[in-house]
């Protein structure tokens, strides 16, 4: 199968939506596919940092000065058109309801090709970002999500929650629950030695002796890292060698910097910056415990991530986690920042317990490998193109008033067989 993945995020940019495309193209190319990702430039000193990859084409764009770090693309030719007829492309996979989306939808439709999408953010918890929610309020949000995803064929949601939020947004498409998968191998915590680990905390400036707990991801409001620096003096109080680490970079990252300087804790604080992408799993063996407060979560990639290194897990109860975290099982569950320090004390005082929680958080998410992942994502490609093709088909049949019966008889199921293969140019597209 041809597949052309859309998306207004890839790398260098590190967050949920580039690991979910990321690992999604590799486990399709290993199933034997041919995965082409769409995406936008970047500056040349950032894409220098990469290494070329054939398979991926960037379109002109400029940076959006009010939503750091996205970036908008200019108005696009029709060398998209071109290269997707090129590429035999089977399915459009849009990963973004704006630009690069717009972009898909346009292809899509103008070519007659199949159009998925993937939903990975509740837009209605972000309009914050626009002028400070003065410009775009939650239920243009959500009347906006509605529109776009029931200009699709198909619309994949990472969690049930996400799945009730559209259903009730009237999205009329059909609509798969699979949740991100991820290469559970690169975060086994047998795959970096302590001394690789030991080095690591001195080139961050961080003691060996210090427990840490760690959160990682991209540092912004919604993630609510906040809370943790509010209890965090209740919590040296309790565990007096812990320390807090905050691996990322975003749009709060200023902003509790000042926090923790204000409320006296900023010397129980590292601040480690971003991690490269090829290196997290090395981070993720820095911490002792993995915290985590957001409520807005759609995949979730870093609980898998942070379980897969074998991290007891404390996270905020919230609907899109309910399927992987069970409270006093695999994880810790809590309602209130206020609980944090007596949860993490239970935890990390006991050697037993935190292996106890360690072992069940592997165990956990064994079943979210990628490949299992890339299957489920498969599966609803080839309904998309069957389902598109048989309404198609029943048109131009009705066109013709050719008896329903042989409408059937015309649908030829989708075989890998058909699939012919084509190698992209390495040339951005301008």
């Amino acid at each position: 199968m041809n597949i052309a993945i859309v998306t207004d995020t890839y790398f260098p940019d590190i967050n949920g939506v580039t690991s979910s495309i990321y690992t999604l193209a590799e486990s399709l190319r290993t199933g034997g596919h041919n995965v082409y990702v769409f995406t936008v430039s970047e500056p040349k000193e950032e894409l220098r940092k990469l290494k070329a990859d054939p398979c991926v084409y960037r379109f002109p764009s400029v940076p959006l000065f009010f939503l750091k770090p996205h970036r908008a693309v200019l108005p696009f030719s029709v060398k998209l058109i071109r290269m997707m007829r090129k590429l035999k492309i089977d399915i459009i996979h849009t990963q973004s309801e704006f630009f690069m989306g717009f972009v898909g939808l346009y292809v899509g439709i103008s070519m007659h090709i199949p159009i998925i999408h993937t939903y990975h953010t509740m837009l209605e918890e972000y309009t914050h970002y626009i002028a400070d929610g003065k410009l775009a309020t939650p239920r243009m949000a959500r009347k906006f999500s509605s529109t776009f995803c029931n200009l699709v064929d198909s619309v994949i949601v990472p969690t049930q929650k996400v799945e009730k939020s559209l259903i009730s947004y009237h999205v009329k498409r059909p609509l798969y629950v699979i949740p991100t998968g991820i290469d559970l191998e690169p975060f086994h915590p047998n795959r970096h030695s302590d001394e690789e680990i030991l080095r690591l905390k001195h080139s961050l400036g961080i003691d060996p002796k210090h427990r840490l707990i760690l959160c990682l991801g991209r540092v912004a409001r919604e993630k609510s890292i906040d809370i943790i620096i509010s209890n965090l003096s209740q919590i040296v109080r309790r565990i007096p060698d812990i320390r807090l680490l905050i691996v990322g970079d975003g749009p709060a990252l200023s902003e509790l910097k000042e926090l923790s300087v204000r409320l006296g804790v900023s010397q129980f604080v590292y601040f480690a910056g971003p991690a490269p992408y090829s290196e997290i799993a090395k981070f993720y063996r820095l911490g002792d415990i993995f915290v985590s407060c957001s409520v807005t979560e759609t995949q979730g990639l870093t609980y898998y991530e942070a379980m897969a290194s074998g991290l007891p897990v404390v996270a905020r109860i919230d609907d899109s986690i309910s399927s992987l975290l069970i409270d006093n099982q695999n994880c810790r569950l809590f309602r209130d920042g206020h609980d944090i320090p007596e949860i993490l004390d239970s935890i990390l005082s006991d050697p037993e317990v935190t292996h106890q929680y360690s072992r069940m958080a592997r165990e956990s998410v064994e079943i979210y490998s990628a490949s299992t992942f890339a299957e489920r994502v498969e599966d609803a490609y080839r309904n998309t193109i069957d389902r598109t093709r048989l309404k198609r088909t029943i048109r131009k049949q009705e066109m013709f008033r050719v008896p329903a019966s042989k409408v059937f008889q015309s649908i030829k199921l989708v075989s890998p067989s058909n699939f012919i293969h084509r190698n992209a140019s390495d040339q951005p597209i301008d």
